[in-house]
């Protein structure tokens, strides 16, 4: 089996590239990030096309163009036409949602299946539930621009197979139209190496957030959480790159909580290591995977709904409603309140995530795919 992944990013795609290459199944990698698959793929394997990705910072430098949805507009699109060039011959093509819509044909061409990879909800849904949270909130924000969106469920439909990662992002394109036996759910893994329980290193009850710190990860709502609670001896710290629609809200909750800028992804382990609770709130997600990160650390998590965590409510962590700055902050006071249980969660997290490997990530894959590759041709 011979399968060539194409993502204009790197993603969790050069982690199922890692995997296929151990298994013998890798036939090539194209993305944009040649300083991630150079070190990790001998030559033959990967090709790298990086003009998308320089053009696209480019485009979202200026403000009217960002808030239009220019820079995916650009960059996906450019990738796309470009990596078309560079498709061998396989029998599988594993391409990353909005990177694949010219690609397909030549795929085809060549006799492969087609299997798309989108990492959240589905692109009406993902559409709508941000310009409703923009709308409420006043933000002038970037959003996927029109012919983006068009061409993510142009591809979904042209797919022999569509990989999400969660069963909410399930219900969200089961309700928008795609059939059931379309789509495969396979959750994500974590680096267990690397993200393992470290001891802390103070007694504050220090709250963490990991991510872009935005509207779309619900951030807002934790500083409202936050700011009703006012716990002795607490901290919120805020870990990410600012997107520019949070900055206002930030502004009204200027010196209720730290902000701990960017992290790199190694150094992470030490920011979980040193918290007492991990929270997420976001709007829409597909699983994100600083939830399986938390969690291998041994941090009990609290998570919206909509972040398609794996994390098991009231045993992990706690799972509360999408925009409840309420549920957020009687969630934290009980964690305050009880640390013994609270631990009990983190320990709870810990042992239940040794299963999420990247390992049983990419089993799942290669099942589709020997499923795909198994299923006559008549029968499509």
């Amino acid at each position: 089996m011979k399968v060539v992944i194409s993502v204009g990013g790197r993603f969790h795609a050069v982690a199922l590239a890692e995997q296929l290459e151990k298994r013998g199944y890798l036939e090539k990698i194209i993305t944009t990030k040649r300083w991630y698959v150079k070190s990790l793929f001998p030559a033959r394997r990967w090709t790298a096309i990086m003009a998308p990705e320089l053009l696209g910072m480019a485009v979202r430098k200026i403000p009217a163009l960002r808030r239009g949805g220019y820079y995916s507009y650009v960059k996906d699109n450019l990738f796309d036409a470009l990596a078309r060039k560079y498709i061998p011959p396989c029998d599988v093509f594993h391409a990353w949602g909005n990177y694949a819509l010219y690609c397909i044909p030549t795929a085809r061409h060549l006799g492969a299946k087609v299997v798309i990879e989108r990492g959240s909800t589905h692109p009406h849904y993902q559409d709508e539930i941000l310009r409703e949270e923009f709308e409420r909130h006043g933000v002038r924000t970037e959003r996927a621009h029109p012919q983006i969106i068009e061409k993510g469920l142009q591809e979904i439909a042209l797919a022999d197979r569509v990989i999400i990662p969660s069963e909410f992002v399930r219900r969200t394109f089961l309700a928008n139209g795609v059939a059931a036996d379309k789509l495969a759910v396979i959750p994500y893994g974590a680096d267990l190496s690397l993200f393992t329980k470290r001891e802390k290193r103070d007694n504050v009850f220090r709250v963490l957030f990991v991510g872009n710190i935005g509207v779309q990860k619900g951030v807002h709502y934790l500083l409202e959480a936050w700011k009703r609670l006012a716990l002795p001896n607490a901290e919120l710290l805020l870990i990410g790159r600012i997107d520019e629609d949070a900055r206002p809200l930030l502004e009204r909750h200027a010196g209720l909580f730290t902000y701990g800028g960017h992290v790199p992804h190694h150094a992470l382990a030490e920011q979980y290591g040193n918290a007492s609770v991990f929270v997420l709130p976001s709007l829409q997600e597909g699983s994100a995977m600083v939830t399986y990160e938390a969690m291998a650390c041994g941090l009990p998590s609290i998570v919206s709904e909509n972040t398609g965590s794996i994390l098991r409510d009231g045993i992990d962590g706690y799972i509360v409603p999408i925009r409840s700055a309420e549920a957020i902050a009687d969630a934290l006071a009980w964690m305050h309140a009880h640390p013994a249980e609270a631990g009990e969660m983190g320990r709870n997290a810990m042992a239940y995530v040794q299963a999420f490997t990247w390992e049983r990530y990419a089993d799942g894959v290669v099942e589709v795919y020997r499923g795909l590759l198994a299923k006559p041709e008549t029968a499509e």
